[in-house]
Parts: C-alpha cells; sequence; structure tokens
C-alpha cells in the first residue's frame, strides 16, 4: 500500500544468458515507506547496493529490501522522497509532532540528529553519506546552519555529511536522492 504517495516507475535492465540486453523489472518499485504521522508523504526506495564496485550480475532485485534509512556501510542507495506543504490553515499549537531542538544524538538507525521538526519540516539531521539530492518536482527549502537555499526543479545539491533540514512551506515536493555511505570526519 503506497497511502497516498505517487508510485515510481522502475525499469531495470540486465543481461541474458547469451549476453543480450534486456528489461528484467519493468513495475512501480514496492519498497515504499510511507510516513507515519502524515498521509501522502515517504520514500521510496529504488535501487540499493552493498558495495563498490557493484556487481553487475545476477537477476535480483535490489529495490526490494527491508526498509533502513542509512545505506549499508559500503554501499548507497537510490531513494526518492515525497513530501506535502504547509497548508495556509496550519496550527502548530495542535502539531503533536513539534520537537525542539536539542543536543546531537545518534539514532538507531546511524542518523545524528538535533530535533526542531514539525509537520512540514524535518529534523535537524546529519548522516554518514554523500547524497546527491535532485530536485524533481515541486519547491523544498534546505536549511543550513547558516541559511536557507529554495530547490526547484531541476536544482542539485550535494549533501557532504552535514547538518540540515528540510522544510516545505509553498508547494509539495519529490525530491531523488543517491546515498552513498562515507565516515564522518569529526
Amino acid at each position: 500500500m503506497n497511502d497516498g504517495i505517487k508510485p515510481v516507475r522502475r525499469v531495470v535492465t540486465g543481461v541474458d544468458a547469451q549476453g543480450r540486453s534486456k528489461v528484467l523489472i519493468d513495475s512501480a518499485a514496492p519498497g515504499v515507506k510511507a510516513n507515519t504521522f502524515k498521509q501522502g508523504t515517504g520514500m521510496t526506495d529504488i535501487w540499493l547496493w552493498d558495495q563498490c564496485p557493484v556487481p553487475l550480475s545476477g537477476d535480483r532485485d535490489d529495490g526490494n529490501v527491508e526498509f533502513h534509512f542509512e545505506p549499508p556501510d559500503t554501499g548507497g542507495r537510490l531513494r526518492i522522497v515525497q513530501s506535502d506543504c504547509k497548508p495556509p490553515v496550519y496550527d502548530a499549537t495542535t502539531d503533536k509532532f513539534i520537537t525542539a531542538e536539542h543536543a546531537p544524538n545518534k539514532t538507531p538507525g546511524g542518523t545524528w540528529e538535533r530535533g526542531k521538526q514539525n509537520l512540514y519540516n524535518t529534523r535537524i539531521h546529519k548522516s554518514e553519506t554523500v547524497d546527491y539530492g535532485i530536485m524533481l518536482w515541486g519547491e523544498r527549502v534546505l536549511v543550513t546552519d547558516a541559511g536557507e537555499h529554495v530547490l526547484t526543479p531541476g536544482d542539485v545539491v550535494v549533501q557532504v555529511g552535514s547538518w540540515h533540514q528540510w522544510s516545505d512551506r509553498n508547494i509539495g515536493s519529490q525530491m531523488a536522492f543517491v546515498m552513498m555511505a562515507a565516515p564522518l570526519d569529526e
């Protein structure tokens, strides 16, 4: 069930026993992780690799795996994130998902976070990854410790293990992220 998340079609190619290219998969990506507190938002994992270089043989579906926020320690993932915008009638006093900013702590999933979230702003976080984020449609605001940057379709952000937050203010969005494991340099 996608809970209002736009299905993402995956067309995955491979090679048959005679060495000819072919399509192995042509269907909606099965790895949908709906946001538990906001319908119509969430993440769709497209593909995952657990090592580099990636093995190019086989007919496995590396997009139909158990959900984890972080990629494998020696690999990466391609993920689509769908977000909704803050409505004009949003009332922060009734938002039970607001958290105050706090000292950094590491979550069980491996992401570092500092809180300060609500229904339309992610928590302030950083991960042990280099992320290539490509805005597919909509608008999203990247918030860093030093300021804000509005992203629109075609914009690309390279997130290099730094603290950030995403804010959805004016319209919803869909972004593709390639997340590659990388150790934090503290």
